[in-house]
């Protein structure tokens, strides 16, 4: 059994393809267990957290002579959500194009209420999302989003939102507060200029996790 610290732009699921475990059994090791309350989702995990790897378990399998088997480990489905919107309003049934290296696009539409729901590819740590026939484009860094709770995914969030233009470097000076209190008033918060615990959970439902 290993400890790992999490470093920027890991998640579970290309930790555990890695190392040929499914996600959920690393997820639901009893040693996780604590880290499990605090993250509440292993899909957003903060740099410098601990996550201990099980060690692998053999399996006996029967073939007859000469035969050849094939094994494959299935991981389930890994999908991307994000939500499309301009100044505020959502960007409902707007045609997009998701681009990988070396893989075909993947083509759709977003729903009424501006999402993107599709699933892509599980080794994924970038992808470009075009728009508008291509005339306006964004690099998508796949599993860079900190927890919710956390300065930094505070900041992501803000600035994926539009209301926060600085670094994200996890501290929470004027230029954050500035950008907590933008949003507060925007959505009728008390204006703390601090993460508070209603301010989180708002950012968390606007911005979709």
């Amino acid at each position: 059994m290993a400890t790992i610290t999490i470093e920027q732009g890991e998640c579970l699921t290309s930790i555990a393809l890695a190392r040929g475990f499914d996600p959920q059994t690393i997820w639901d090791h009893p040693d996780n267990a604590e880290l499990k309350q605090l993250r509440q989702t292993p899909q957003a995990l903060l740099p410098g957290d601990r996550l201990v790897i099980p060690e692998l378990e053999e399996k006996e399998e029967s073939l007859s002579t000469g035969t050849v088997a094939r094994f494959q480990l299935n991981v389930g489905a890994v999908k991307l959500r994000l939500r499309l919107t301009r100044h505020g309003e959502a960007r409902a049934d707007e045609p997009f194009e998701l681009l990988f290296d070396g893989l075909d696009p993947i083509t759709g539409t977003t729903d009424g209420e501006g999402w993107i729901d599709e699933p892509i590819p599980a080794h994924a740590t970038r992808a470009t999302l075009s728009l508008r026939d291509g005339l306006e484009k964004h690099v998508l860094r796949i599993g860079h989003l900190d927890p919710h709770d956390s300065p930094s995914g505070v900041q992501q969030r803000l600035r994926a939102l539009g209301y926060y233009f600085g670094l994200v470097d996890g501290e929470v000076g004027d230029v954050t507060a500035a950008a907590l209190r933008r949003f507060q008033t925007a959505n009728e918060l008390e204006l703390s200029g601090e993460a508070d615990d209603a301010t989180i959970s708002a950012l968390r439902d606007a911005y979709g996790s």
